[in-house]
């Protein structure tokens, strides 16, 4: 079974929307679908992702762009899940979920350790995460996710030659209050929220507040006694934003956020010849090493 596989299995099968916000929405860019992309009920895609405002058909660069909703809509809440959206994006992720070594173009790296540097970059609200373990509990209360096809260090420096993954998170809405809240039951006991609430401080001054939550059991059954089930999931993650527009060729946007991950991750430790045993199946395993993974960004 495959690791997308098995994280379908452990998916909620139980979600209460309580409140919701309209975003700007889907734009995937393919060869079949490019015509289709470049609106969305008739309102333009616009992507920053040459360092400006411009509308997806106008950049002219190989860029996709996924908006928020869709993101909701496919309940995409990891970093890993984007290689199923995103044409040509491929990755792999050797120490758990939400630290993506990404390929575009059949460029990436084989070196899986921890102080290296993707030659995909990641950015977060244009900060650069060189490091593929800083990402953190990424995927909330995004306005939308652009992937540019490398190689673009003209814009975005080194460690771009197979290219850029963007993530874009909301900003606060002047002159209104709005805000949702998602709260999710399914297998392996898992729970879930997410939320966000903007409001106005003023004619030119707004703050945002979102966060999320997630907690569920392993679901790759260990076998030895006394030794806990892996894959489980215990993460955290808020951010709070705060826009100053004080006139309309200004704008500043001051974020501050915190995520912290605490899982089982699968037996990643694992011998072959215990892992492959006859007689396990196909979610079972048979590992000693279980220590939680502790990251915080």
């Amino acid at each position: 079974m495959t690791k997308g596989m098995m994280r379908r299995a452990a998916r909620p099968t139980l979600a209460l929307l309580l409140a919701g916000v309209s975003m700007p929405a889907l734009a995937q860019e393919s060869a079949a679908e490019a015509a289709d992309a470049e609106t969305v009920d008739g309102t333009d895609i616009v992507v920053t992702a040459q360092k400006r405002s411009e509308r997806l058909q106008d950049v002219p660069i190989a860029v996709s762009a996924i908006g928020g909703d869709s993101l909701e809509r496919q309940r995409v809440t990891q970093a890993d899940e984007l290689a199923g959206k995103i044409v040509n994006l491929q990755l792999t992720s050797t120490v758990g979920d939400n630290t993506p070594i990404f390929a575009l173009r059949g460029v990436s790296m084989s070196d899986y350790s921890l102080n290296q540097a993707s030659p995909v970059a990641t950015y977060y609200d244009e900060v650069y995460k060189g490091n593929f373990a800083f990402l953190g509990v990424a995927m909330y209360d995004l306005e939308r996710v652009e992937v540019l096809r490398g190689p673009q260090g003209t814009l975005y420096g080194k460690n771009t030659t197979g290219g850029a993954v963007n993530l874009i998170s909301r900003t606060p809405v002047l002159g209104d209050t709005e805000g949702y809240l998602n709260l999710g039951y399914g297998n392996y006991d898992r729970y879930e929220a997410n939320g966000a609430v903007s409001v106005p401080l003023g004619e030119t001054l707004a703050a945002r507040v979102a966060f999320t939550f997630a907690r569920a059991d392993g679901w790759f059954k260990n076998q030895l006694p006394d030794e806990p089930d892996l894959a489980s999931v215990r993460e955290y993650g808020i951010r709070g934003s705060l826009l100053f527009e004080p006139s309309a060729g200004a704008r500043f946007v001051l974020r501050a956020s915190t995520s912290y991950q605490n899982p089982r991750n699968y037996g990643i430790y694992a011998q072959p010849e215990t892992v492959n045993r006859p007689g396990l199946g196909r979610r079972e395993i048979e590992a000693n090493v279980t220590d939680r993974r502790r990251a915080r960004t």
